[in-house]
């Protein structure tokens, strides 16, 4: 629909805070007459810092708000494919929004250190090994 194209501290927060109940902004734009279009919003993301801190807290919340009715999902719903799809697509739109917080992928941060003695060791295995192969 897109009301308005400017800029309000109070039309920023209330679409943050519908985001943040897990509503899309695509959404939010088509179908609340008090928004503006969704390509104003994405301008207001790239001029305004405030703006897209507050977005930032409501994408965060959102995804919360994902991962709960995961939950709910998995505990309510009769229909397994139905309730597999939709926790499929809840899951699938965190980890894509959210890697690092919800993604599969497992980061390890490690820091290996050796000594003189270790690198000493493992030459004398892997010579050993090779002398075994050739002998």
């Amino acid at each position: 629909m897109g009301m308005t194209s400017s800029y309000t501290i109070e039309i920023a927060e209330r679409i943050c805070e519908e985001i943040a109940k897990g509503k899309h902004l695509h959404l939010i734009c088509q179908t609340e007459d008090w928004t503006p279009t969704e390509r104003t919003v994405h301008r207001w993301l790239n001029e305004r810092e405030d703006f897209r801190q507050l977005y930032a807290r409501a994408r965060e919340e959102q995804q919360e708000v994902f991962a709960a009715q995961v939950i709910t999902i998995a505990d309510t719903e009769k229909d397994s494919a139905k309730a597999r799809n939709m926790m499929d697509a809840r899951k699938w739109y965190a980890a894509r929004v959210a890697p690092r917080k919800w993604g599969d992928r497992v980061e390890i941060d490690a820091k290996v250190e050796t000594t003189g003695a270790a690198s000493e060791a493992l030459l004398a295995f892997l010579g050993a090994l090779e002398a075994k192969k050739g002998g």
